[in-house]
């Protein structure tokens, strides 16, 4: 696609998120199988093809794409596959689910209707057009070239598409950006010149607008949405994190009767298990917070069964958070600040804790990777990070990031406490779902891959993992993971104020 197509779409990609709308099923951490009843499908494909006809146009076509023919399905397609990923992400905002009910679909397709609205169907089509346009020219530079049955079918890089892409391919055909070669009886689609030139121009505006940052952030909390096994498969990858997490809230000093908010409290391990909830009693109060409704409602039900009724969890994010100015004394959190934009959500904590209160983060800190076992095992994530000559990416902090963020966040009496947790690798499948599928490690390296090169890469991570397994002991399967306790205090009120 040529680049006059996009003006700069950074403002118009925010008030799509801001909209609760999303593009890609993958965002809403979708798979290839999932998608809904078929009433919801025909109620979404009717209602998008209304939408289309009534918006798509003449005016708004020339606005979208200038003189260039578009496909005559494309409009349609926009506000169905735009629409059919926001009620996902609805079902994961709402339930923690994958399952969409009628009133989400409803809901979805009046959010993308007042887009429209408000800006433009030709915003809607550039940004779909965007998003789609990397998604397919991502593939094919990835993987060199597709079958062309494949890449029509969308089962490398969008399989959760149910219809063909065929006008899609004619249409960056036309503009130079793909070209077909046949072998044999077979046909392929390749990326040309002109085509990774798009690319490369594509990526950076989305990089610009901060598009893989939400977008990785969105696969996270899907992610752990569907982690049913969280809190099972976390007690066999780190065995000493319940007594870890008590001697935590030991240090940081919380007591019965005080006003505790907690982030990132997932499914409730620091809340109950590691005694948070009985620290606190019933004569304090806890409220939970976790963008993950899922985890949320398996915290719900653990709170259910122990009757245990003064905590209070909420959905939310700790840059967002959902209190209002409640001065609690202690704000803390295990494993939470390393997924968050830190100086935001510190400012938060600051602004929801009293004057002279505390903030303390128990977190994972950057490892070694030089463990035989590791190494081999993890070969296909720490080579995609030597292409490059880097280090992998991943989401974990340096020795000296938190207590810098806690000082210029203008914290006080900031203390440090470092440790160290033993991480065990006990088993190919649990650990793969704990680390990759569940609270995204690397997520950083595998986001940008497409579906299938993910999806491969994640199957050899078990495949390898069941070879080391069989091949290391117990015990060599075991690392010492660097960890780090920060605390500080929130600065008293100037005298003369309350």
């Amino acid at each position: 696609m040529a680049l006059y197509i996009y003006p700069d779409l950074t403002e118009s990609l925010h008030r799509l998120w801001a909209a609760g709308l999303v593009i890609s099923p993958w965002l809403a951490g979708i798979d290839g199988n999932a998608r809904f009843d078929p009433e919801i499908h025909e109620f979404l494909h009717d209602r998008s093809r209304e939408c289309a006809f009534i918006h798509w146009t003449e005016a708004e076509r020339a606005l979208a794409i200038g003189d260039l023919p578009a496909p005559e399905r494309m409009a349609q397609i926009a506000v169905y596959e735009t629409a059919a990923s926001a009620a996902v992400n609805l079902a994961h905002q709402k339930t923690g689910e994958l399952d969409v009910t009628e009133a989400m679909a409803f809901d979805a397709l009046q959010r993308v209707e007042n887009f429209i609205n408000d800006h433009g169907f030709a915003t809607l089509m550039q940004l779909y057009m965007l998003e789609t346009c990397w998604e397919n020219l991502n593939a094919l530079r990835y993987f060199g070239e597709i079958p062309e049955r494949d890449y029509v079918r969308g089962s490398w890089h969008r399989p959760w598409v149910d219809y063909s892409l065929g006008e899609e391919v004619l249409f960056a055909y036309s503009l130079g950006n793909i070209e077909l070669e046949k072998r044999g009886e077979h046909r392929f689609v390749r990326l040309t010149d002109e085509g990774r030139r798009v690319l490369e121009k594509t990526t950076d505006a989305l990089q610009r607008a901060g598009y893989f940052r939400y977008r990785l952030e969105t696969l996270c909390v899907s992610q752990f949405n569907l982690f049913n096994n969280y809190d099972k498969t976390d007690r066999m990858v780190w065995p000493n994190a319940i007594d870890e997490r008590r001697a935590f809230l030991e240090w940081v000093g919380i007591k019965a009767g005080m006003r505790v908010l907690e982030l990132g409290c997932a499914d409730g391990v620091l809340t109950f298990a590691a005694g948070l909830a009985e620290r606190v009693g019933p004569s304090g109060a806890v409220v939970a917070v976790d963008p993950s409704t899922g985890m949320l409602a398996r915290a719900r039900g653990k709170q259910r069964r122990q009757e245990i009724d003064w905590v209070d969890f909420r959905q939310g994010k700790a840059e967002q958070l959902p209190v209002d100015e409640e001065r609690f004394d202690i704000a803390v959190g295990v494993g939470y600040l390393h997924f968050t934009n830190r100086s935001e959500a510190l400012q938060e904590m600051k602004r929801v804790v009293r004057p002279g209160g505390v903030i303390a983060s128990l977190h994972p800190l950057k490892m070694d990777f030089t463990a035989p076992f590791f190494r081999e095992w993890f070969a296909p994530i720490l080579d995609l990070a030597a292409k490059r000559e880097e280090k992998p990416r991943d989401y974990l902090l340096h020795p000296d990031e938190a207590p810098r963020d806690f000082k210029q966040a203008g914290l006080e009496q900031v203390e440090v406490f470092m440790s160290s947790s033993e991480l065990v690798f006990p088993d190919a499948k649990n650990v793969v779902q704990h680390f990759i599928r569940g609270v995204g490690w690397f997520g950083e390296e595998l986001a940008p891959l497409p579906w299938k090169a993910r999806e491969d890469l994640i199957q050899e991570l078990i495949e390898r993992g069941q070879s080391v397994c069989a091949r290391y002991s117990d015990n060599e399967r075991r690392i010492a993971w660097p960890a780090q306790s920060i605390r500080a205090r929130v600065p008293e009120e100037p005298s003369g104020k309350e």
